[in-house]
């Protein structure tokens, strides 16, 4: 399949839609997420390489909000019975790029657990961002394709 850029147009920042199921008004400021998979050379007479052999995969999610987004976020699993942050579970987050005429090609992240959360505010800031790390423990499908 050929490239898809309508009159040169690429993805960019107004072309990523966020989604967090039951979190529909939060709109996150930045998302970053990783995957990997451990594989390493497996070696047979003379030295040389015969195959390779795998090992386990791990991937990580990174999110920043707005204070106010994180705020709501919290409220939303507080109304879920939950009474500690990190206890929670977020189902799904996707994250779907797309522009007029090109296809959308959306990234699906599984049971988000986050284990961190950063904090920060400074004088001169015009805003105040949370920053949140974690692993999707049902993996990550990037449009559509496994690890």
């Amino acid at each position: 399949m050929a490239k898809q850029l309508i009159n040169g147009k690429v993805y960019d920042w107004s072309s990523v839609t966020i989604k967090a199921s039951g979190m529909d008004s939060i709109e996150p400021q930045e998302i970053s997420y990783d995957d990997e998979e451990e594989n390493e050379p497996v070696y047979g007479k003379g030295g040389k390489i015969r195959g390779y052999g795998t090992g386990n995969q791990k991937n990580s999610v990174k999110l920043s909000l707005l204070r106010e987004d994180f705020n709501e976020m919290c409220r939303v699993i507080k109304s879920k019975g939950y009474k500690s942050f990190y206890k929670y579970v977020v189902p799904k987050i996707t994250v779907s790029y797309a522009d007029t005429g090109a296809e959308t090609c959306t990234d699906t992240l599984t049971n988000v657990k986050f284990s961190k959360r950063s904090f920060k505010a400074a004088q001169g800031d015009k805003s105040m961002k949370v920053d949140l790390d974690g692993v999707a423990y049902g993996g990550i499908k990037i449009n559509g394709l496994d690890a």
